[in-house]
């Protein structure tokens, strides 16, 4: 069936899930928090466990769909991902802390945002934004699952924080991002900003930061020595503008441009684009001179 609307998507997409797993599987559209309060519909399955557990978003699998793929390989996608998930209890999969420390990861929100639910979760708050950790749970090369490290977990494994976050460090520094020109990151940055900053004549110093996996890269701009690498090589300091949690825009500072115009940019991004997970309203500054100093403007 092509064509489908997505309400029409959702409930061929459910249908086809239903059949293609066993009866005692349930699956259903659930809402899911995203971010700073927004509410996605994602596709949920049943693991026997914990109860519906989100797999993916929708609205995502809905545009791979109008962009040609079938509506079978959006049904193999998520069962594919359900599969990787490990179909235990918490106690069962996280036996030892030895068992999972080579699974955390470091992520960012913004802290205003979201401070309520950081509540029972380890962060530290850096800038405006709060850094915390997940632990992953199956990775490939369409994406990350992981969940979140809370403090009743820590307790459970009987870890401190000042352990998690050694730990956390040090997975950070060998986590793969990449720095790419935004003419290289075609169908990653289609927001306002984006596409506003793609200047025919400078086009040259527009540049996208992100992980492997274009998933929550926007950590990257934690990585001060990336950052360090990259102001080397233009010989001055840089402009760091959020686009969403997965990607941020770099900018030499060649004072051709000043911070009021790049912040009204990001916030029009961030009301223009709701939905891609805003992670600031502010920019970041990156010295050259002063060295793996980073402020927000």
């Amino acid at each position: 069936m092509k064509n489908m609307s997505y309400e029409e998507f959702k409930k061929n997409l459910l249908r086809m899930l239903r059949k293609r797993l066993r009866d005692s599987i349930k699956s259903e559209i659930i809402p899911a928090n995203k971010n700073n309060g927004i509410l996605k519909e994602t596709v949920g399955i049943e693991n026997g466990i914990d109860g519906l557990k989100p797999i993916g978003y929708v609205e995502s699998l809905y545009d791979q769909y109008c962009m040609g793929a079938d509506l079978s390989t959006c049904v193999s996608f998520v069962i594919g991902l359900y599969r990787e998930i490990p179909d235990l209890h918490m106690e069962q999969y996280f036996e030892s802390w030895e068992a999972v420390k080579s699974q955390i990861i470091v992520r960012v929100v913004n802290w205003e945002w979201n401070k309520d639910e950081l509540r029972d979760i380890p962060h530290k708050k850096y800038l405006d934004l709060a850094v915390y950790c997940r632990i992953v749970l199956a990775q490939n090369e369409d994406g990350i699952v992981s969940t979140v490290v809370k403090n009743s977990m820590l307790r459970y494994l009987g870890v401190g924080e000042k352990e998690l976050w050694e730990t956390a460090k040090s997975n950070f520094r060998k986590e793969k991002f990449l720095i790419r020109h935004i003419n290289e990151q075609t169908g990653l940055t289609e927001s306002y900003l984006g596409k506003l900053l793609k200047l025919p004549d400078r086009e040259d110093e527009t540049y996208i930061l992100t992980n492997e996996y274009h998933d929550n890269g926007a950590v990257g701009m934690l990585r001060l020595d990336l950052l360090e690498k990259f102001a080397d090589q233009k010989a001055c300091d840089i402009y760091i503008l959020p686009c969403s949690l997965n990607e941020v825009i770099l900018i030499p500072d060649r004072g051709d441009k000043t911070p009021d115009f790049l912040r009204s940019l990001v916030k029009k991004n961030n009301r223009d684009y709701p939905d891609e997970g805003d992670l600031s309203d502010n920019i970041y500054h990156y010295s050259h001179r002063e060295k793996r100093t980073l402020k927000v403007l």
